[in-house]
Order: structure tokens, then C-alpha cells, then sequence
């Protein structure tokens, strides 16, 4: 079964309902493209509502983003989620540039928001929820060339980022 999503972001979208996920949709940033994996099952195609959510909801990608690097920063202050996943990467990768930027966050003459935008969105994917609204995670990674290892900001379905994991 084919379906549209309309997307400002990316344009009409015509997508087979049976192939399952389309990754041939990308979104364009300052640091390449991010790919767009859409989960796309049968209650979402059947479904009209599910269906303008998801146009408006990669639309929302570069809002998620910026709502994303603020947990992360929030994090930084108060957790230690990506504090260890920045310090994993000093000390197991020769990341010059992400070491560099550590050390002076530890030492204080660098903000946790300059030490966040070493993090580039790596993918954005889109699922059904257990609510049966449309949820998403954005995969961050600070070398996709070096390392698998991603920080996984999750948005519920009012777009409301929820957790962050740390996951490869």
C-alpha cells in the first residue's frame, strides 16, 4: 500500500507501506544529512491523523534538536549520562578536538553547551508508541567515523524529550 507524508522539511514523501522503513529520506544540517527512519505499520497508514503527525513531526526535527542539546547540557550540569559517554571517548578514541574541549569544560573555561555541540545528530527515528501516538529518538554521536557509541534523546508523543540513554 502506498501513502504521502507531507513534509516541509523534505517534501512529499510516497512510501510503500509493506517495505516497512524508508531510508532513503534525509534532512539536511550544517554537518551533513541525517537520515529519517520511518517505523511505518499498518496503524499509522490506515490512519490520517498518524499520517499529517508524521510530516509535521520531521518538521519539528530542527525544534527536537535544540530541545535535545538542552536536556543534554541539563544533563551535563546535574547526571553523569553524557559527562561518562564524553569522558569514554577522551579516554578509549584519539579525539583530539573532543579531548580538548573536556579538559576545559572540566576546568571550567568551557560551557557544557560548547562541550554539547560536539554531539551531531547521527539519525532520527520515528515510531508508534505504546499510547499509540507518534514517538521519536534522535541517535547523537560525537564521531561516527570512530565510534559506534550514541546518546539516544527520546521524545514522547507531545514532543516532550523524556530520557536520555546511552546506547551502540
Amino acid at each position: 500500500m502506498q501513502v504521502t507524508i507531507h513534509s516541509e522539511l523534505v517534501g512529499s514523501l510516497t512510501l510503500d507501506t509493506d517495505s516497512g522503513f524508508a531510508d532513503d529520506i534525509t534532512i539536511r544540517t550544517p554537518n551533513g544529512a541525517v537520515p529519517v527512519w520511518l517505523s511505518i505499520f499498518e496503524s499509522v497508514s490506515r490512519n490520517g491523523e498518524l499520517l499529517r503527525e508524521t510530516g509535521g513531526l520531521i518538521d519539528a526535527f530542527p525544534e527536537l534538536v535544540s530541545k535535545a542539546r538542552t536536556l543534554l547540557v541539563e544533563d551535563l550540569g546535574t547526571g553523569m549520562q553524557v559527562a561518562q559517554f564524553v569522558e569514554f571517548h577522551t579516554d578509549e578514541l584519539d579525539l583530539p578536538e573532543v579531548r580538548k574541549a573536556y579538559e576545559e569544560y572540566r576546568g571550567q573555561r568551557a560551557t557544557a553547551e560548547g562541550l554539547v555541540a560536539l554531539l551531531d545528530p547521527k539519525a532520527f527515528v520515528l515510531n508508534v508508541g505504546g499510547g499509540g501516538g507518534l514517538e521519536s529518538w534522535i541517535d547523537f554521536t560525537l564521531s561516527p567515523d570512530a565510534s559506534d557509541q550514541l546518546l539516544v534523546v527520546r521524545f514522547d508523543s507531545d514532543r516532550h524529550a523524556t530520557s536520555i540513554s546511552w546506547e551502540s
